[in-house]
């Protein structure tokens, strides 16, 4: 027990540098509640950046986080919502357990979404490590987890939604997914990897994780795809009353005194229901929407739009192809 306290130090916010009875130095909270005790110190007080600067007969910096000593005050690098600490040449984290790597701070990587954020790891993991991994990886990364300070975790793969399989150092494994409200990491525990049975099962449980993701994103596919044809449908019927326009020897069509096909083509007929005949180069002719998507290339020596939304193509004179527009 520390005592009661002696000294208020400095202060910061709902914090208080303070010096105890038993003439440690610490960090406490307005109610009283111990948050740091740092040690018989001449000098303590607050820091930028969640650190504490300490003066015991020369200067150095602790960081509250997880109570790390630093020789100096480190740079810090943001990452989206991570922070990192750089401090001779060495990338620091501000989680409860330390992993630092010497690196740049280029050489960190910032997951989409700000999932996580992976960092180098240098050299080869212990024998104890790489037995709980369930595949070789040709280059081990470490990872931060949004909202998660604990510490790093082995990164062991990306899947296509963005989501991510990461171990820890006992080899549980998690797969790792963004929270629906936030960018913050949520991980859905797999198991343990401690032997060959367990690799055998959670590579299994892997596959399904791929096959469910391949599912999701051609539902999510298909779904863009109905909501996209459906905007289209609704801005085509706007588009009725399009008309073609001309600026110098180039035509396009306008809608409403609006350019909705900027002038372009050689010649733009008009309108039949959705569609209309252009012609790109002299006697080359081909069919756009109103919207000004290129349904048919231009390649045919006319072309001919009927209101049901079939086309005459001549391909060349006695040779007419028919089809059905979209």
């Amino acid at each position: 027990m520390e005592g009661s306290i002696q000294a208020v130090l400095d202060t910061k916010g709902a914090l208080r540098c303070v010096r105890f009875e038993s003439g440690n130095v610490g960090v406490v909270t307005t109610q009283g509640k111990t948050k740091l005790v740092v040690g018989p110190c001449q000098q303590l007080s607050f820091a930028d950046n969640g650190f504490l600067r300490v003066f015991n007969g020369r200067e150095f910096f602790i960081d509250m986080k997880n109570g790390e000593l630093y020789a100096q005050m480190p740079e810090f690098v943001q990452f989206g919502d991570f922070e990192i600490a750089y401090i001779g040449g060495y990338l620091c984290t501000r989680t409860r357990k330390l992993y630092e790597v010497k690196a740049i701070p280029a050489e960190a990587w910032h997951g989409k979404y700000g999932l996580y954020l992976s960092l180098p790891y240098s050299g080869e993991p212990e024998e104890r490590i790489k037995r709980m991994m369930i595949w070789t990886l040709s280059r081990y990364v470490v990872c931060l987890l949004n909202g998660d300070e604990s510490g790093v975790y082995w990164k062991m793969r990306d899947f296509d939604d963005y989501t991510l399989l990461v171990m820890d150092d006992k080899g549980n494994y998690y797969h790792v997914k963004r929270s629906a409200r936030s960018s913050k990491a949520v991980k859905v525990h797999l198991g343990q990897v401690n032997n060959e049975a367990d690799k055998t099962m959670m590579v299994h449980a892997v596959r399904e994780i791929e096959e469910q993701v391949a599912d999701l994103l051609k539902m999510e596919a298909e779904k863009a795809k109905r909501e996209a044809e459906k905007e289209r449908e609704q801005q085509m019927a706007m588009l009725v009353s399009a008309e073609p326009f001309n600026i110098g020897n180039k035509w396009g069509l306008r809608s409403k005194g609006r350019i909705v096909v900027p002038p372009i083509y050689r010649s733009v007929k008009s309108p039949v229901g959705r569609y209309c005949a252009m012609e790109s180069y002299p006697g080359i002719w081909g069919v756009i929407a109103v919207d000004g998507k290129v349904e048919v290339e231009a390649r045919y020596e006319d072309v001919l739009i009927h209101s049901d939304g079939t086309v005459d193509l001549t391909v060349r004179p006695g040779k007419v192809i028919s089809k059905k527009l979209p």
